[in-house]
């Protein structure tokens, strides 16, 4: 090798160093808010595994283990898509009902999304081990990015992805409501949500539903899911005149099941936060798109990218010219070394659903990977943030109301 070209090598070399020290830089000086699984919804739903004797992997919540030790007859589990701390703080009288009753600010999953979280919530898992990572992800037996709930191939316009539910084959889990009742008989746990068997249209319905089960002999578990205030976000953000109307509609009808139900536990939370967002698309940005094997997926604001063999010098740097003051850029092998999925043994599949790279968003901007016709939406979840990772604990003996 020629002096000339080992110079050239080192030259590139230092490059790269001055770079990576540069990046270090600049991440330590942006608010980065990291998951505290021991502190989390998953510690939630581990407290809730561990009264009913069901096995559980992970680290429960003190003070709901404490708030346990008075023997229920129902344990009612609400779990509100969307409100967050910051959201409740916005939107509601800090003498309220629900503030009231918060005895602890708790982490979400990461990322912090409903498919990460519910399922959290649903399995007693982390994402690392139940491997629902967020609304798309890419599937090698069917080679493409698919949009886990609908079933859909992502950018498609609603094409099917398969004649069978690709999550549901390949990552499936056994639900926290099946564990509960294989550890204990006498137990009827049951879920009330608009996907469930429940006529459920309105938080009302929510509240009825659970009153009635409440009601019958046998003792209870329910786990409660609306899909409000988060829905109402995305389309007007988290300072609305809707989403108040929303969230305080939310802590009335709860308030007013709370006050007719005895001998019960209500546990109210949620399964993310929410950020309002600026939002660019990614098709503007033609140096990227142009570094990747396929789109990214996981999450607009926790995304993941394939990249093609000899881009990726390339893709750093045009990625972060381009949003390095809104998001973070790890290596594959820097998001498991920092188990931003969580413990436990990991599925089959999570490390599979991560690309070369992980883009968490830190700042205001989202990005959009497939150009839409619609409005673009005003708040988004999923990123490394104060607002989009902290959720409360709010506990409720129904005997003994604080109003």
């Amino acid at each position: 090798m020629t002096n000339k070209r080992c110079g050239v090598i080192i030259i590139k070399i230092l490059v790269h160093l001055r770079d990576c020290i540069i990046n270090k830089s600049r991440y330590k000086k942006m608010k980065i808010q990291y998951p505290d699984y021991d502190n989390s919804i998953l510690s939630a739903a581990s407290s809730v595994l561990k009264y009913y004797g069901a096995e559980h992997k992970h680290k429960s919540l003190p003070v709901l283990d404490k708030a346990l030790e008075k023997r229920y007859k129902n344990i009612v589990f609400m779990v509100f898509d969307g409100m967050g701390m910051s959201v409740m703080k916005k939107n509601l009288e800090k003498e309220g009902f629900f503030f009231k009753n918060t005895v602890a600010e708790i982490s979400s999953v990461f990322p912090p999304t409903t498919t990460a979280a519910t399922t959290t919530f649903d399995s007693g898992l982390s994402p690392l081990e139940h491997g629902w990572l967020g609304w798309c992800l890419y599937f090698e037996e069917l080679d493409a990015n698919i949009n886990l709930y609908p079933n859909t191939i992502q950018g498609s316009g609603g094409v099917p992805a398969a004649d069978y539910n690709a999550a549901m084959r390949y990552l499936p889990y056994i639900n926290i409501r099946d564990k509960i009742v294989m550890a204990n008989k006498n137990i009827d746990a049951r879920i009330v949500a608009p996907f469930a068997d429940y006529n459920i249209n309105s938080v009302f319905d929510i509240c009825s539903s659970v009153k009635s089960i409440c009601s019958e002999e046998k003792q209870k578990y329910i786990y409660a899911y609306w899909h409000e205030p988060d829905g109402i976000m995305h389309q007007e953000g988290t300072g609305s005149i809707s989403t108040k109307v929303c969230i305080n509609d939310i802590e009335t009808q709860v308030r007013e099941m709370c006050g007719e139900l005895a001998d019960t536990l209500v546990i109210v939370t949620a399964d993310h936060g929410m950020k309002d967002t600026e939002t660019i698309r990614l098709s503007d940005f033609p140096e990227i798109l142009s570094c990747l094997v396929r789109l990214p997926s996981v999450e607009p604001r926790a995304m993941t990218f394939f990249i093609k063999e000899g881009c990726r010098r390339k893709f750093e740097k045009v990625f972060i010219d381009a949003f390095g003051k809104d998001y973070v850029l790890m290596t594959k092998e820097e998001v498991f070394d920092k188990a931003l999925f969580g413990f436990g043994d990991i599925h089959p599949r999570t490390k599979g659903f991560i690309g070369d790279y992980m883009a968490v968003a830190v700042g205001s901007v989202s990005i959009e990977v497939v150009p839409s016709d619609a409005l673009p939406k005003k708040a988004l979840h999923a990123g490394l943030t104060y607002d989009e990772m902290a959720v409360p604990l709010i506990l409720i003996d129904c005997d003994n109301i604080n109003k």
